[in-house]
């Protein structure tokens, strides 16, 4: 605990954000944006990126609300296969590859079971086809 009964982050994270809403009176910013979930850190990034001074402001914690119940899982894009949208999956492909790019200590694959029951709509064989074509699928994801 630190000074101010506010817990210190572990080692491994970086310090936590500053917290002076003043600033926003002291200083100037090109952007201001509100809300620190998924949408808004990544639109305040962006723009910071591009050399930007941006505020961010949130009235909780940062990915405290909708963001915090995410299961932290990156989509592939396989759901689109059965809809034959291969756009959708090229493109899901992209920010998965920008994602694992920018934030590799973050993203990174996992290998995961999709149970196969006989009554299932879906056969066996219909799986692994669908499978191995969204693996060839991910091989062209830079494809426009």
């Amino acid at each position: 605990m630190s000074a101010m009964n506010e817990p210190s982050a572990p080692a491994h994270l970086p310090p936590p954000v500053a917290r002076d809403p003043h600033r926003l009176t002291r200083e100037r910013f090109d952007v201001l944006v509100i809300g620190g979930g998924i949408n808004g850190c990544g639109v305040a990034r962006d723009l910071a990126l591009r050399g930007l001074r941006v505020a961010l402001v949130e009235k909780g914690d940062i990915a405290s609300g909708t963001s915090s119940a995410s299961t932290k899982l990156v989509h592939g894009g396989v759901r689109y296969l059965e809809q034959f949208a291969f756009s959708l999956v090229f493109e899901a492909c992209r920010e998965r590859q920008t994602l694992q790019r920018i934030a590799p200590h973050l993203v990174q694959p996992i290998p995961f079971f999709i149970p196969v029951y006989r009554q299932d709509p879906r056969p066996l064989w219909m799986v692994r086809l669908g499978m191995t074509l969204y693996d060839l699928l991910a091989l062209f994801r830079n494809t426009r």
